[in-house]
């Protein structure tokens, strides 16, 4: 029985554990959070993904947790999945950015990564080390190998082949999944691409696309959700200027959704979620660091705070609605991270919850409410919560006001 460790039993690591597991091997799971081990091993599936939930009857049999890092020392492959957050969000991420202040480690939380280095370093001998975590090009040699040969020491840490293929599941996507998106796959020597490649393509089935080392496969997925986030961020600019006429801005966007070549119809909006705006944040900061300052790394930096601007745009739109109606009590209809969702994620990158925080500091009451997630809501349905409301937002559900239209 072949055997695989994922490091990390979220979102990204419960997807890889579920995928190896219906291609035979027997995979363990090492997360700090005992809720998250007992999650998996009580049969419960606490990821919300297309994938993981038809698949997890299949797949459980062969997948267990811990919260020991012992228990990896006789696999040959593990994944390394663990999240590395942001540490400052809303006004504070502004005003350190408009200041030019702090290193990069006054943004980000790497130790999730540093500490699955120096614990893997104590348990495993030889394999394949692959980290799917989203970091700054360089930053899997710093913030992972370079603990892991601190501690295991450079004769045993030879003996291990190293690869970095930065995730890229889209949530809840009924086409894309883990089974299907190419994984690109960069690694610190040709001995380890080829283990890498040999592990994604032929041992878990699905495509790959090689590059030379481990720096262009950090740097690939930066730059993929960095174009995503300043186009979002482009469309938002230009709505934010139309709301001060008397133009029809979503109208003019369809229209130019007609051209058959060059445009693609992003949509305006706050940009939380748990990927783009910290992705952007990374690159931007890797480039400063790195003495990139031009206008170029600037326009990231830009970027970054017009976000953080839109969402008190929004939160004014509906307190100037509001107040046209007479409108005290506020219903938020949909907590997801993005519209539709049954994903939380966290509360510094849920849109819907961050403008919660903004109108209630404008004066209003305001409660939530979301089927798919009875723990964040105050009402037990929706009729009730919209019974208490003067104004309901909705936010990819029904309201008196659409978040993704104001």
């Amino acid at each position: 029985m072949r055997k695989l460790g994922i490091v990390g039993g979220g979102f990204v690591g419960l997807n890889v554990a579920v995928l190896a597991a219906l291609r035979g091997f027997e995979v363990t799971v090492v997360d700090t959070k005992r809720e998250v081990v007992e999650a998996i091993n009580g049969d419960r599936v606490h990821v919300r993904d297309k994938f993981v939930e038809e698949n997890w009857q299949r797949a459980k049999g062969k997948i267990r947790a811990t919260t020991d890092y012992a228990e990896l020392s006789g696999v040959s492959r593990v994944v390394v999945a663990v999240n590395t957050p942001a540490k400052v969000q809303g006004r504070e991420l502004v005003k350190m950015l408009e200041n030019d202040e702090g290193s990069i480690d006054d943004y980000l939380n790497f130790k999730p990564l540093e500490e699955a280095g120096r614990k893997l370093g104590e348990v495993l001998r030889g394999g394949l080390v692959s980290s799917e975590v989203t970091i700054y090009p360089l930053g899997t040699v710093q913030r992972l190998v370079a603990p892991f040969v601190s501690v295991a020491g450079a004769g045993a840490a030879e003996k291990v082949s190293f690869v970095h293929s930065p995730e890229r599941i889209n949530p809840e996507d009924p086409v894309w999944n883990v089974v299907n998106i190419n994984r690109v796959v960069g690694a610190m020597d040709e001995e380890s691409l080829k283990e890498g490649v040999k592990f994604y393509r032929e041992e878990l089935g699905v495509p790959v696309a090689k590059v030379t080392g481990m720096r262009e496969a950090e740097l690939s997925k930066l730059m993929e959700n960095a174009q995503r986030f300043l186009n979002i961020t482009f469309i938002s600019a230009v709505r934010a200027a139309v709301a001060l006429t008397d133009m029809d801005f979503y109208e003019a966007l369809e229209a130019s959704s007609t051209k058959p070549f060059g445009f693609l119809p992003y949509r305006p909006g706050y940009v939380g979620g748990p990927c783009l705006a910290k992705d952007t944040l990374m690159l931007y900061l890797w480039m400063r660091e790195s003495n990139v300052n031009n206008k170029i790394s600037r326009l990231l930096r830009q970027a970054i705070i017009a976000n953080e601007q839109y969402l008190i745009f929004l939160s004014l739109r509906i307190a100037e609605a509001a107040r046209k109606r007479g409108a005290k009590k506020l219903l938020i209809n949909g907590l997801g991270y993005k519209p539709g969702s049954r994903n939380f994620v966290a509360e510094d990158v849920n849109p819907p919850w961050r403008l919660k925080r903004e109108l209630e500091e404008l004066g209003f009451e305001v409660k939530a409410y979301d089927p798919h997630m009875p723990e964040r809501s105050d009402f037990r349905s929706e009729e009730e919560a919209r019974g208490w409301a003067d104004l309901t937002v909705g936010w990819g559900r029904e309201g008196d006001l659409r978040l993704e239209r104001i």
